[in-house]
């Protein structure tokens, strides 16, 4: 799965494995008391939804979200060209909401979204979800904000192309703050299980992937980490009026390199290091042309989100270790006690206003 890229899926943020409680802090008395959001269906967008329970939560959607007691659904349509909002003073939108079946079409749309929040001087600030697949590959030393974009993919591309219109046409009195997201990885969420699967069930393409991967960066981010940043963003004072942040967790060293995050996982299934069969760089070099390459072996730093004051809630390893137990089929161990099981969103709000 390409970094950062929203899922495509659709219906309550109740179905599936829902969001555990995202542990965000309290809100700053100055923060938007209302959110209107897009994307709120799909992977980060339920997690973004559980971490604004305490807001006026306005879901922009085509269709029905089922939304939760503290939400309003509001239709919208990204796709109709000229678009109208509106919102309370001092309100704050959220975009998440990507079109994975035509990426071309995302900078359109989100060139017609600048126009609607344009022409609504209630919004006063925009935060969106962008990707670290901007970046592309082939870079040395440290990726930060600063670094040349060099995207490779059709993703990367679309997303760095959608990032334009908020930049540069974004009217001067609304704040912009623009994440670029790692790889989310979510218990609950199979489509990011790809590495660990392969590390615990599948040996021999495992022993492969370590070899071929070797020194190759993975860039994960929990997806509870992703929803706090967002929330973060939201509410904190900016360094600029147009800020951009890198959101992995850099702080996981292995997350740089495929090899040492296989180790990662077997070493919280309780398994020794990944066999992995040793390969000629020519090899290897023919690998990296087959898929596309050149790899991306440079760290991608966060340190400038975290110099503004964010502090990750929720470490990745905590979420590999989840998503370990989920392939496993039994329940995580952190600090020597299994973790609390899953449940409904709607459920653990009940529980938490008990």
């Amino acid at each position: 799965m390409p970094a950062g890229r929203p899922s495509t899926t659709t219906g309550s943020p109740s179905a599936g494995l829902a969001p555990t409680a995202v542990q965000t802090g309290p809100r700053r008395r100055d923060g938007p008391s209302t959110v209107l959001l897009t994307g709120g269906t799909g992977r980060v967008g339920r997690w973004v939804r559980a971490a604004l329970q305490d807001r006026d939560l306005m879901l922009l959607g085509r269709s029905d979200p089922h939304a939760e007691a503290w939400e309003r659904w509001m239709p919208f349509d990204l796709a109709a060209g000229q678009l109208e909002l509106s919102a309370p003073t001092g309100a704050a939108l959220c975009h998440l909401a990507y079109d994975n079946a035509d990426p071309s079409r995302n900078p359109d749309m989100a060139l017609d979204l600048v126009a609607a929040v344009n022409g609504c001087p209630d919004i006063t600030r925009v935060v969106v979800a962008s990707t670290i697949s901007v970046y592309g590959t082939g870079h040395r030393g440290v990726i930060d904000e600063a670094s040349r974009c060099q995207p490779r993919s059709a993703y990367g591309r679309a997303k760095l192309a959608s990032e334009q219109p908020w930049l540069r046409a974004l009217r001067p009195d609304c704040e912009l703050a623009v994440l670029r997201l790692g790889a989310v990885v979510a218990a609950g969420h199979p489509a990011s299980y790809a590495l660990v699967t392969d590390t615990l069930r599948r040996p021999l393409r495992a022993a492969l992937l370590g070899s071929v991967r070797r020194g190759t960066g993975v860039y994960y981010v929990a997806a509870q980490t992703a929803a706090a940043a967002i929330r973060f963003a939201l509410d904190s004072p900016l360094p600029s009026r147009r800020a951009v942040f890198n959101v992995v967790d850099d702080e996981l060293g292995s997350n740089t390199d495929y090899a040492a995050m296989q180790d990662v996982v077997r070493s919280l299934a309780g398994q020794p290091p990944q066999a992995r069969i040793s390969l000629p760089d020519a090899i290897v070099a023919a690998a990296d042309r087959l898929t596309g390459g050149p790899r991306n072996t440079a760290p991608i730093s966060s340190a400038a989100f975290r110099s503004a004051g964010f502090v990750n809630p929720a470490p990745l390893r905590d979420e590999l270790a989840r998503i370990v137990g989920t392939v496993k089929g039994t329940p995580p161990i952190k600090n020597g006690h299994a973790a609390p099981a899953g449940g409904s969103l709607r459920k653990r709000v009940h529980q938490r206003a008990r």
